[in-house]
């Protein structure tokens, strides 16, 4: 059991750590030059990286997708498990904006085009915004 409460733990702190250093990075960025702004940017790798997960689903979610007549819902459902995984947990903003009208605009554009990768769109935009 310690060793559950001890990785916990040092999941915690590890996860404090990397945004310490995000909103260091971020006032570096807004101070100082080219450079303090280019490694910001670099740092949405990282941050897709944490949450692998999501977007590996994104993928799968996207697979589903292309059956004709089922993007659309499969669409809608990838929103509900994006806004069960980020929304509750999130800080300010509305979810409206940064998980279902990434969903719902590219569902009008799936809905013509069929081959949209919809999920895994929205899913960068959230994490993006996050």
């Amino acid at each position: 059991m310690d060793n559950v409460a001890e990785n916990n733990t040092l999941s915690k702190l590890g996860q404090m750590r990397r945004e310490a250093q995000l909103a260091k990075d971020a006032v570096k960025a807004a101070t100082g030059g080219p450079a303090a702004k280019a490694k910001l940017a670099l740092s949405f790798g990282k941050k897709v990286s944490e949450h692998w997960l999501i977007v590996a689903t994104a993928v799968l979610f996207d697979i589903f997708g292309l059956i004709p007549g089922l993007s659309v819902v499969v669409n809608f459902l990838f929103g509900l498990v994006l806004f069960m995984y980020f929304g509750p947990k999130s800080k300010g903003g509305s979810e409206f904006t940064k998980i279902f009208l990434p969903i719902a605009g590219g569902s009008v554009i799936d809905f013509f085009v069929g081959v949209l990768p919809t999920c895994i769109g929205s899913a960068l935009i959230r994490i993006a915004l996050s």
